[in-house]
């Protein structure tokens, strides 16, 4: 049997279903004001276990444009407004991904901003 080569995050060029189902859990036994929160930390958890699977996995997510309308949709608000947040988030944690010792847990105020429409 051949091993596989994909990284530990992905399966089959999405996200690996039990990250996902953990953040899902996560945001909903939050309270409503600590909901994105709750499921960033589950997502930074991850990442931080292995950052090039990580950042493979948000590549992934860059193009899975039902996945992203679906997390815009659950962020609520002006919906370019959230795809604009969501953009952002994106794009500063892919960076915090690509340096030598990635920290994505200092990034968290910056990517609450974002992800709670606080911009």
């Amino acid at each position: 049997m051949r091993e596989s080569t994909k990284p530990p995050l992905l399966e089959k060029g999405w996200f690996d279903e039990g990250i996902v189902k953990r953040a899902e859990v996560a945001t909903e036994e939050a309270p409503p004001e600590s909901r994105v929160r709750a499921g960033l930390e589950v997502l930074i958890g991850m990442a931080e276990t292995d950052p090039t699977a990580a950042r493979s996995a948000l590549l992934e997510f860059r193009t899975d444009h039902l996945r992203q309308s679906r997390l815009e949709a659950w962020l609520g608000g002006d919906p370019q407004r959230a795809t604009f947040s969501l953009g952002a988030a994106i794009q500063l944690a892919d960076n915090e991904l690509t340096s030598s010792s990635p920290n994505l847990e200092a990034l968290v105020p910056d990517l609450l901003r974002w992800l709670e429409g606080e911009w």
